[in-house]
């Protein structure tokens, strides 16, 4: 079956559980697992014991805790009356949770400004932006793409690794009738740094947030840098972690590109992350 949920669209493992070839079930592992997991926690069946550490959270692992929530999830009304709780996801567990969860229950806007065409296409950036986030139940919404014709003292402006939030605002509202509103995104491609030593910064703060992304950088950066935006810390936007499939990951990342049940539960605390 095609699944339509935004949880679940697009991932190989969970196509093949909806046909029964193969269901997932005992000793089952992957990314398809753990969205499977990270829906039944959205759906209010709290995992504790896979949730957590530094790989994947949820684990991805479908162990006696998954067994033991699925079937309660095939025993609740959720997407549907009951059906048999056997605690593997096949064709019926798969259909009533893509019923379950068939909506976004947030959203990101965000507003990309292209002083340089990037080398990755934008719109290959803004699909892998749009799945990975869909996957956590978050509509990745750009709200506009505009040129930004900078003149070239104000190009060099942008390079610089100082550069206020307020300013950027300022210069991409005076070129374009886009008008941000501080629980939304601004996002520049720009040409290079001063000093030239990284692909993207990102800031954020009670009055916006602002991400800068290099021409070279890869599709992926875009994704990366939204969720740095998200994510609160001390220093404004998050760090960096080890696991690879991690979109917080530094490069090389590694596809099919995750985020942890800890990071989204960050993210729901952030102003910019608004209720579908």
């Amino acid at each position: 079956m095609a699944l339509t949920s935004p949880y679940f669209r697009n991932v190989p493992q969970l196509t093949a559980a909806s046909t029964n070839s193969p269901w997932l079930g005992s000793g089952s592992s992957g990314h398809g697992v753990h969205l499977v997991q990270f829906g039944l926690i959205d759906l209010g069946f709290p995992m504790p014991k896979s949730v957590g550490g530094t790989g994947l959270s949820p684990d991805g692992v479908y162990g006696s805790e998954t067994v033991q929530k699925v079937k309660e999830f095939q025993r609740s009304t959720h997407g549907g009356s009951p059906i048999k709780d056997d605690g593997a996801v096949g064709r019926n567990t798969m259909a009533k949770l893509d019923r379950a969860l068939a909506s976004f229950t947030h959203k990101v806007r965000v507003h990309i400004f292209v002083v340089v065409t990037p080398d990755a296409p934008v719109a290959t950036a803004e699909t892998t932006a749009k799945e990975l986030y869909g996957h956590y139940g978050i509509d990745f919404e750009v709200a506009s793409i505009q040129s930004l014709a900078l003149t070239a003292a104000e190009e060099t402006e942008f390079s610089q690794h100082g550069l206020l939030f307020a300013r950027m605002k300022e210069l991409a509202e005076a070129h374009t009738s886009v008008r941000i509103r501080p629980n939304e995104i601004m996002v520049f491609y720009i040409r290079r740094f001063n000093p030239d030593t990284d692909l993207a910064l990102s800031k954020a703060n009670h009055t916006g947030a602002v991400t800068r992304i290099k021409k070279n950088a890869d599709a992926s950066t875009l994704a990366h840098e939204v969720a740095h935006n998200l994510i609160d810390s001390p220093r404004g936007v998050s760090e960096h972690v080890a696991h690879k499939q991690n979109i917080l990951a530094t490069l090389p990342r590694t596809t099919p590109f995750v985020l942890s049940f800890e990071q989204i539960q960050q993210m729901r605390r952030n102003i910019r992350l608004l209720r579908a």
